[in-house]
């Protein structure tokens, strides 16, 4: 606690928000990711959740240049790990619509080759009401 107050004459360099405001920011952060990661279920939401409150550390050790830059190549592969989770969701997903609009496509094919044999289908029905051997079925008594 006392380092928390003794940083208040300190300049940080890395975040240029005051602690209070930093910490606030955060947890509403964390709150509106992790109801994102609660509806869809995407480890991208967790990363990012990982990400905002890892920055909290800057408050902390923003004097050890080690840790900043630990912290530094943590955040780029967390931000790494949600770009590649989020190209391989649109990848699922465009896989699902295009599997989709086969089906769509087959289904509509399906329905025309069923809608030409019931053309046909008439038209043999007609072709046959002006036969010549089944109009004279009461001529042959």
């Amino acid at each position: 606690m006392t380092l928390l107050a003794n940083q208040e004459g300190l300049q940080n360099v890395y975040t240029p928000l005051p602690l209070g405001i930093h910490i606030v920011f955060c947890i509403f952060a964390t709150v509106v990711l992790l109801i994102q990661y609660s509806r869809k279920s995407r480890i991208c939401y967790l990363l990012a959740t990982i990400a905002v409150d890892a920055t909290l550390i800057t408050h902390l050790a923003f004097e050890h240049k080690a840790v900043i830059l630990t912290l530094e190549i943590i955040e780029l592969l967390l931000v790494a790990g949600c770009i590649i989770d989020i190209a391989i969701a649109y990848m699922k997903k465009r896989e699902k619509m295009r599997a989709e609009k086969e089906q769509k496509n087959l289904l509509d094919r399906r329905q025309k080759e069923r809608e030409k044999r019931e053309v046909i289908s008439d038209s043999d029905v007609l072709d046959r009401a002006f036969d010549s051997d089944l109009n004279n079925l009461g001529d042959g008594n």
